[in-house]
């Protein structure tokens, strides 16, 4: 059970011709403290699933695109503000004169972490199978969040298009890992915010005549104390939510193998995301001598993320980050590991093109060349006969 408060405020805002498209909903308090991007997306992930089950509008909140321990904004960069009429300023604008809040107290302050699974699978089935689990919440009377969010969204009437769901809880906020009810709508408006943007600002330095391997090396958390120290033990060190180092070699190796892999490693150039010095990632450069470093930080956290999902391959640990790279990357092959933090969902849950690093490094490469052969890619479809050994019909 998860602790959670839940207070519901109900806006009616008639102004002009904003906030007329509605109804919608807004998170006061999907923000935590300490969390790094990926687990900010986290945050907002149950917004996301409760907009699409009561077929609401999401208001984006800027304050849960940040963090305390970093000073990275992505509201703009993900687009989730791109064609919206009503915005974070109005509605917490306090001058308006038809305003009708009507608070609701969310008394129980535990949820089932099974919850959301559910109403996720629900709504994967379709409009039945949501209605006829929202039934079940609706005539609970529990005061958990899905009975009280319910309960007011069907009790709504008068001016619908116009009413805000505002949602407010407890420090704790709820952490809902996994794509399945998600990935559209972060993926949709991601890219349209990228097409949207300066192309020489999101340039990516890739040769798209060649395989481009990106590996995501997680330094640390956001927070200090757990950042990677300078020295060669830590690297391998397997907690930290990183792919070790040893092991992330070990499986670059395998997947470069000739015969059994259908990657000509000739063609393939490996880029290395982290942070740190390239003194501290000594055995990789010896492993793999032509790689290409991108040792950045918070100011490169975009330009890194622009090109992780731009990468024919994406390999990396069960860092967040990495999670939300394998979502936004629409083409390229992801190397996951099997990510079971909590009970709510793998990391990698919900997406596609995905092949297990366990299965790599017991030398079966059946399934990684078999998304390779059959996934789009990134590189340049006149290169592809060169850079994969694929068997026609593969």
């Amino acid at each position: 059970m998860i602790e959670l408060v839940l207070l519901s405020l109900l806006f009616t805002v008639t102004v002009g011709h904003r906030c007329v498209s509605g109804p919608y909903l807004f998170d006061e308090a999907c923000f935590h403290f300490s969390q790094g991007i990926g687990s900010s997306i986290n945050k907002m992930k149950l917004q996301i699933l409760a907009a699409q089950l009561y077929n609401l509008t999401v208001i984006p909140n800027p304050s849960c695109f940040m963090s305390s321990e970093h000073s990275t904004n992505f509201l703009s960069a993900f687009g989730w503000e791109v064609g919206l009429d009503c915005l974070f300023a109005d509605v917490n604008k306090t001058e308006y004169s038809l305003v009708r809040r009507v608070p609701i107290v969310i008394k129980n302050q535990y949820v089932d972490a099974e919850e959301p699974i559910a109403l996720c699978n629900a709504y994967s089935k379709g409009y039945l199978e949501v209605q006829q689990e929202l039934q079940g919440y609706t005539t609970n009377n529990n005061h958990g969040i899905w009975a009280e969010l319910s309960k007011a969204v069907l009790s709504t009437a008068e001016n619908k298009n116009s009413t805000v769901f505002v949602i407010q809880r407890s420090y704790y906020s709820y952490n809902l890992e996994g794509y399945q009810c998600s990935r559209d709508f972060i993926v949709n408006r991601f890219y349209v915010a990228l097409k949207n943007d300066n192309p020489s600002h999101r340039a990516i330095s890739y040769n798209r005549e060649k395989i481009n391997i990106a590996y995501h090396f997680r330094y640390g958390d956001t927070a200090t104390p757990t950042r990677l120290k300078n020295n060669s033990d830590d690297v391998d060190y397997s907690g930290a939510h990183r792919l070790p180092l040893k092991v992330g070699i070990e499986l670059l190796q395998k997947m470069l193998v000739p015969v059994k892999s259908v990657l000509n490693a000739a063609h393939c150039v490996i880029h290395f995301f982290s942070e740190g010095n390239l003194a501290t990632f000594t055995q990789f450069s010896h492993a793999f001598p032509d790689t290409v470093f991108h040792l950045g930080n918070e100011s490169t956290a975009l330009s890194d993320l622009d090109h992780m999902i731009h990468a024919d391959i994406l390999l990396g640990g069960i860092s967040s980050f990495t999670s939300l790279a394998s979502a936004l990357n629409r083409w390229g092959v992801k190397v996951v590991p099997m990510a079971y933090r909590f009970s709510t969902f793998n990391k990698f849950a919900g997406i596609d093109g995905m092949a297990w690093q366990h299965k790599i490094l017991a030398g079966n490469l059946t399934e990684f060349n078999m998304q390779l052969c059959e996934s789009q890619l990134y590189v340049k479809q006149s290169a592809r006969r060169h850079v994969l050994n694929c068997n026609p019909g593969q």
